[in-house]
């Protein structure tokens, strides 16, 4: 086959595509479709030199192809990770010294994918991972390492020749790998965690996009048209139109990819139902186009010096690319910064592709050897082996200090709680109140009443109460944030599950940039509640949900408005399945009222301001139907409100100090939250 140019050109726009879209452009939403484009070349070109080695010398070392890997891929791999590691612990955040703890370990073994699957982060939320972009690299990385043996035994028998025959049936396989990423959205969670290597549930979304089973279609596309498609050995001039043919389909497929940079969403079922299919063909018939001979429009372009340059570069500008963006802030579609960021990102690239790329593929390494005295070449050798070593040692022992997960809403301030006066003088659970004497108030107290109502008895809630606090992420915040001494009056646990509410599928869709957010591996999140509530033997169970509530909503493709009936239906069942699985323990339920948001964006903030939560007509409807399903449950239920500052008192509803983004609680608004509540529960007759 020789050297290719046309295929360089087809890795420049497809870098030049993943680049944009890691700027953060609005009209650059499927530019991740470039590392598709990505795995169909490598696929292509990697099978193309192993059938030529097989057909040239009649066997295969498999010891030189993998030596070839590591020139090619693993140095500057390490050189990127080490200088970004470095520029971390001076000038990076504590969450981010947070994600390196997480990220090095994983990219230096090439399976950063699998760590970003079974992180507690997936990968469409949260602050963005400075080595987020690495799992493409691990699915190649591990592609490069088992493909060459199942391809010794594919062409043991039989030869390269007789290899269409699996070429065909990798095409079935690439077909079944497609229809199960498309239906994949109906499975359970649990499938794809098998082994429960992660404590957090599997996004199925993040799966799909990440694994290397879901992501080999495109390298298994690429490895059967090698075996199928041979154009360079084919003698003679252009027959008919042949050329024009070819030109033509190269002309669509450069169409149906720009559709796809311009129109795809990682979220959108339509990608793993079709899209992401129609794109690994398209890139599959434009890598065949660009390598024929006859294909003359298409060669000139994609094989033109400045594209082909650009191709060479393309896994130097992809390593740095992210990283420098990320460090800039050039990744939320600003063009100024994005400029700035490219205007580093070049140069450095350049400088790695000349200085340790392009000389240790080409074995500058070996030749210097043999030029130097074996002496010199010893304590030169030794010299960097140890710095290096020394330097990823100290980079490790530094973030191994880092929290293992990273918390924006935790505070570390000091508050002190004050309990409710009545609080300290109730008698324990098992003492029952005299006809004469009310605990908390659980009477009526106005004078007509009194001569009229008996008294009754009542169990009184014995201190500490035992609280668990559910619901979404504000929940968490809640509970996480708790002020000093409030365990005198709660003993509370932690039973959030963070972005689900009371949902297990369909996602909110927000009217700020088209943002939406997906409940996929939100499934059994009931179950979460109750284990939680099992494990701290709640009486009470307070739910804190909203966040998530207030949107309009997607499900199976039909759009739900928010108030509409379908919407008020599918979160009043939700919050039912909830008190259900409360109250088949036990558990009595407290729902609280939604306090007025005023989200803003704020570093750190994994989610964006986004209108629907500071919309307090939106906030009142919620907590109408909570109120009904309350009413509707009354001998379980209980509807608490909250703090009314948030709704009255704008100095405190829009001060960060006591909601860190508007939304979530700070030790000040934890305070603030049970300082106001905290009678209204002890109040809630227990078992």
């Amino acid at each position: 086959m020789g050297y290719q140019p046309s295929l360089d050109g087809v890795r420049a726009v497809s870098v030049i595509a993943v680049m944009l879209y890691h700027g953060g452009f609005s009209w650059m939403h499927g530019g991740f479709f470039g590392v598709e484009v990505f795995f169909v070349v490598s696929g292509f070109l990697i099978t193309s030199l192993l059938i030529e080695e097989r057909d040239s010398t009649g066997r295969l070392n498999l010891k030189l192809f993998w030596v070839r890997r590591f020139r090619r891929l693993l140095p500057a791999l390490v050189t990127m990770l080490l200088a970004v590691g470095v520029w971390a612990v001076f000038w990076g955040t504590p969450e981010q010294h947070s994600q390196m703890r997480h990220d090095f370990p994983w990219a230096l073994g090439y399976l950063a994918n699998w760590g970003q699957i079974f992180s507690q982060q997936t990968y469409f939320s949260g602050t963005p991972t400075l080595f987020r972009h690495l799992w493409s690299l691990a699915v190649e990385e591990q592609w490069y390492l088992l493909w060459p043996l199942t391809f010794l035994l594919i062409t043991r028998r039989r030869g390269t020749d007789r290899g269409r025959g699996w070429a065909l049936g990798a095409i079935a396989v690439v077909v079944m790998v497609a229809t199960a990423v498309a239906r994949a959205a109906d499975w359970p969670t649990s499938f794809f965690n098998p082994f429960k290597l992660s404590m957090q549930p599997v996004d199925t979304t993040n799966f799909l996009y990440l694994s290397t089973f879901t992501r080999s279609s495109g390298l298994l596309l690429g490895a059967a048209f090698a075996f199928l498609w041979r154009p360079w050995q084919i003698k003679g001039q252009p027959r008919g139109k042949a050329g024009t043919v070819l030109d033509g389909a190269a002309i669509g497929a450069v169409l149906v990819l720009v559709a796809a940079f311009a129109a795809g969403d990682l979220q959108h079922d339509a990608t793993y139902l079709w899209l992401l299919p129609v794109v690994t063909l398209a890139s599959a018939v434009l890598v065949a186009v660009v390598v024929h001979p006859w294909a003359v429009g298409a060669r000139l372009v994609f094989g033109s010096r400045a594209l082909a340059e650009i191709g060479k570069r393309s896994y130097g500008l992809y390593l740095w690319s992210w990283p420098i963006s990320r460090i800039t802030g050039a990744y939320q579609g600003s063009l100024p910064k994005f400029l700035l960021a490219m205007a580093i990102t070049v140069p450095v690239s350049e400088a790695c592709y000349r200085f340790i790329e392009t000389p240790i593929r080409m074995g500058a390494l070996g030749k210097f050897c043999k030029a130097r005295e074996r002496r010199d070449w010893n304590l030169i050798t030794a010299c960097a082996s140890i710095s290096a070593v020394a330097l990823g040692a100290s980079l490790f022992v530094h973030y191994s200090a880092a929290d293992k997960v990273f918390d924006a809403a935790r505070d570390t301030s000091t508050v002190e709680f004050e309990g409710p006066a009545a609080a300290t003088t109730v008698p324990s659970a098992d003492s029952v109140v005299p006809d004469s004497v009310v605990a908390l108030d659980t009477v009526a107290t106005d004078p007509a009443d009194a001569t009229t109502l008996p008294a009754v008895p009542i169990t009184a809630a014995a201190l500490p109460r035992r609280l668990v606090i559910v619901g979404d992420s504000t929940a968490h915040s809640l509970a996480i944030n708790l002020p000093d001494g409030i365990e005198n009056t709660f003993t509370i646990g932690d039973g959030a599950v963070e972005g689900c509410s009371v949902y297990e599928s369909g996602k909110a869709v927000s009217s700020r940039d088209g943002f939406s957010r997906s409940f996929n591996g939100c499934e059994g999140w009931a179950q979460k509640w109750s284990s939680s509530a099992v494990d701290v033997q709640a009486e009470v169970a307070l739910v804190v949900i909203g966040a998530w509530d207030v949107f309009d909503v997607s499900v199976d493709g039909q759009t739900l408005a928010f108030g509409t009936a379908g919407n008020d239906a599918r979160f009043t069942t939700g919050v039912q399945q909830g008190i259900d699985a409360m109250a088949a323990l036990g558990v009595k339920v407290a729902l609280l009222e939604v306090p007025c948001m005023r989200p803003q964006d704020v570093k750190g903030a994994g989610v964006p301001a986004l209108p629907e939560r500071g919309d307090d007509a939106r906030v009142a409807h919620l907590n109408d139907l909570l109120r009904q399903v309350a009413a509707n449950n009354a001998a379980f239920t209980t509807f608490v409100e909250g703090p009314a500052e948030y709704c009255a008192d704008e100095a405190i509803a829009s001060n960060l100090g006591y909601r860190w983004d508007g939304v979530h609680a700070f030790k000040p608004g934890a305070k603030l939250t049970f300082e106001s509540i905290a009678t209204a529960l002890l109040e809630i007759p227990v078992a």
